[in-house]
């Protein structure tokens, strides 16, 4: 179902992204003897020959019996995305070829019980698999590209493999190839390239080195040290971190001096936790806000003091520059906890004014203020300027005017903020709009996660909108008792990472990655960057890398214990692991007795039942484990006792009720074990033994259960193999 939804997906983004680009599209029907093409283009000798090339390399099965195909043209080049599809059994295969014959996308669907079964197809042979298929379709392709170091599927049931391009020995990450492979059927399952041919690349035998590289990213551009904002039970709470001071730049590997990213795409860095969050919220506005109903608000009233909604109104229109006149009308109010600070109340209101009464055009205002001290929260409004209006301020213009609104409506707030110079540059340009943030300080640390934007409308001359964050009741800690900016620097370049890359100085080749055709950069220039794979924060009181949430970090790579070699079972140890069955400790410690919490751990993996938040701490994500398990009534609250160990029959209840099978295995009266020692069960848990003997899961030695032996670690990973290996 998701690659159904990943392909509806794809699809539906290159519908959306090349208008006007595409060009013709049709369908054909091998059952019948004509096509139905909606187009006044008609299948030229182009489309023959990329179903031709495709044919050639990739195998389409001759029950794929319903043809599909759309061509695209842009920058005068041509692309034709091919389908070929049987719906009564589900199957779909999907590619997309270029002019040049280069395959760029394919993918391959048929739908399967989804359950979870032993790989047939171990790691190392799926990648002899992915790379022949590069080789089948381009065998000028993978020498160029050098293999992505992970251990890691993209799901229980497949095999990732990750290639980038190569060029001078330097990774250019906007060209990769993809492969999956299926661990079971041994079938490539999905592909994509990207490749820019006609890309010249900047010389690199005049490079600075590493080191020179590093000393100017610590002289010109370096970190600073903030207080980030994170959660914790339910509170928001500041921590001292380390992060880049702006990573919108880079260090010229050729020059050793600072230069802007000229692209969104080139490099992530998630320096802060800012960064996620300010987008979310941004995104969210108004519609993120708990609505209180009627008998709710009155209970509220009664112990908080609350203004009215009549005199916010009146607060909010004696606000001059909302230029609310009496043409204004209050069209919707309402009360709600404010999505900044989930123990405050704002009311939101909407004003409309009738612009022309002919063409029914309004102009809305939309306004936010605390409910209980009347205090502006932000604000949105437009205005319509007539056509051929010309921007009238300059950039330090437009700056004066929004710092004199902020004086005037948030200045206990504007006391305390530093102008972000990053958020947005501009040229020397008169702009028809410009946006400015400030950040919120404290003990001259900036506190990014708290922030004022405001934006200025240059054509009508008016500023249009003040939104923001500022968290409430936060305490600050002594910046003193930290680790120095030298051991910062340390813990980034050496377990982060920093070195070069070639990136596109076109901004327009992210779109690349979008469309079906290519989007060649004219050239790839050379710059040192920080590591965009890892989190950019620091902790500046223990020097770990941190994660978006504030807790330490730790990378989705799977990899097996360390403690197992040697061990009989490795083997299957290690093929649990790459289904991601596997303990949350890097070692096995096989010997130990099995806790409950660790076993329910793997019963939820082998069922799907939880995911493993990574931004959580441990005990935190185990305590959310157990209730997840409790709402699904696969255990009950008294059964809740995670550092308890486990005898065997009480193993052998887990596994059954995991798999949904308690209610069968409490029938009585129908089940006989053949255990020798079948008087030493739980009479009340003989359906659960024999269940699990069944499905062999656990099945005992020398014909005795042992239901009263304790459980080990290694013995709970073997019972999941066990019963994956007989499925």
């Amino acid at each position: 179902m998701k690659k159904i939804i990943s392909m509806v997906l794809a699809t539906a983004m290159m519908i959306t992204f090349m208008t006007p680009v595409m060009a013709s599209t049709g369908t054909l029907d091998s059952s019948t003897t004509s096509a139905s093409v909606s187009s006044s283009i008609p299948a030229d000798k182009g489309l023959e020959n990329a179903i031709k090339a495709v044919k050639e390399k990739i195998g389409i099965p001759e029950d794929c019996n319903k043809f599909t195909y759309n061509i695209y043209n842009q920058n005068g080049s041509s692309a034709w995305n091919l389908g070929w599809s049987n719906e009564e059994i589900q199957k779909y295969i999907n590619v997309t070829i270029d002019e040049n014959n280069l395959i760029t996308n394919y993918s391959s669907y048929q739908y399967t019980a989804s359950e979870k079964k032993i790989p047939k197809y171990s790691k190392e042979q799926g990648q002899v698999i992915a790379e022949k298929f590069i080789n089948n379709l381009d065998e000028k392709l993978l020498p160029q590209y050098k293999l992505v170091d992970n251990n890691q599927n993209t799901s229980d049931r497949e095999y990732y493999f990750n290639y980038v391009r190569q060029v001078n020995g330097i990774n250019y990450n906007m060209n990769n190839i993809s492969v999956n492979v299926n661990n079971y059927t041994g079938e490539v399952t999905n592909y994509n390239c990207g490749y820019s041919k006609n890309t010249i690349f900047e010389d690199a035998s005049k490079i600075i080195s590493l080191e020179q590289a590093k000393k100017a990213f610590i002289e010109k551009l370096g970190l600073k040290m903030v207080y980030n904002v994170k959660t914790e039970n339910e509170k928001s709470v500041t921590y001292l971190a380390y992060i880049p001071k702006d990573s919108s730049k880079y260090i010229d590997a050729l020059t050793g001096e600072v230069e802007i990213i000229n692209n969104n795409y080139g490099i992530y860095n998630a320096s802060s936790s800012m960064d996620q969050k300010e987008k979310v919220m941004l995104a969210a506005g108004e519609s993120a806000n708990i609505v209180l109903t009627p008998d709710e608000i009155e209970a509220v009233k009664g112990i908080s003091n609350l203004i009215s909604k009549e005199d916010a109104d009146k607060k909010v229109r004696s606000i001059s520059l909302l230029n609310l006149d009496g043409e204004f009308n209050l069209s919707n109010a309402y009360l709600s906890k404010d999505w900044r600070n989930i123990d405050s109340l704002i009311w939101s209101l909407t004003y409309t004014k009738v612009i022309n009464k002919d063409t029914k055009q309004t102009r809305d205002v939309q306004v936010s203020v605390d409910a209980k001290t009347g205090d502006i929260k932000d604000f949105y409004s437009y205005y319509f300027s007539p056509e051929g209006t010309k921007p009238q301020k300059t950039k330090v213009e437009a700056k004066a005017i929004c710092d004199s609104v902020l004086k005037v409506l948030i200045p206990s707030n504007f006391s305390k903020v530093k102008f972000d110079d990053t958020y947005y540059t501009y040229d020397d340009k008169t702009q028809s709009q410009f946006s400015f943030k400030y950040v919120r300080m404290e003990n001259e640390l900036e506190c990014p996660s708290d922030y004022i934007t405001i934006s200025y409308d240059n054509l009508s001359g008016n500023v249009i909108s003040m939104n923001g964050n500022w968290t409430k009741d936060l305490k600050f800690d002594d910046p003193k008792k930290t680790i120095s900016i030298e051991k910062a620097n340390e813990v980034l370049f050496s377990k982060i990472g920093y070195d070069i890359e070639y990136i596109s100085d076109n901004a327009d080749i992210a779109m690349g990655k979008i469309m079906p055709t290519q989007v060649d950069s004219s050239k790839a220039i050379l710059g040192y960057f920080v590591d965009s794979t890892k989190p950019s924060i620091i902790s500046a009181t223990t020097g770990d890398i941190l994660n978006s949430s504030g807790v330490v970090y730790k990378d989705s790579i799977v990899t097996d214990y360390t403690d197992i070699k040697g061990l009989k079972a490795e083997n299957q140890i290690k093929i649990l692991t790459q289904l991601s069955i596997k303990y949350t400790e890097d070692e096995l410690k096989p010997n130990e007795e099995l806790l409950e919490k660790d076993y329910f751990l793997l019963l939820s993996r082998l069922n799907d039942l939880y995911y493993l938040d990574q931004n959580l701490d441990n005990d935190k994500a185990i305590e959310l484990m157990y209730n997840n398990l409790i709402s699904q009534g696969i255990i009950t609250k008294a059964e809740k006792a995670p550092l308890s160990t486990l005898t065997r029959e009480a193993a052998a209840r887990y596994f059954v009720k995991f798999l949904r099978f308690g209610q069968i295995a409490e029938i009585k009266g129908i089940y006989k074990s053949d255990f020798k020692d079948t008087n030493k069960i739980n009479p009340d848990l003989i359906g659960y033994v024999c269940l699990a003997s069944g499905l062999k899961a656990m099945n005992g030695s020398n014909g005795y259960f042992m239901p009263k032996n304790k459980i080990t670690r290694l013995q709970g990973l073997l019972s999941i193999y066990s019963y994956l290996s007989n499925k």
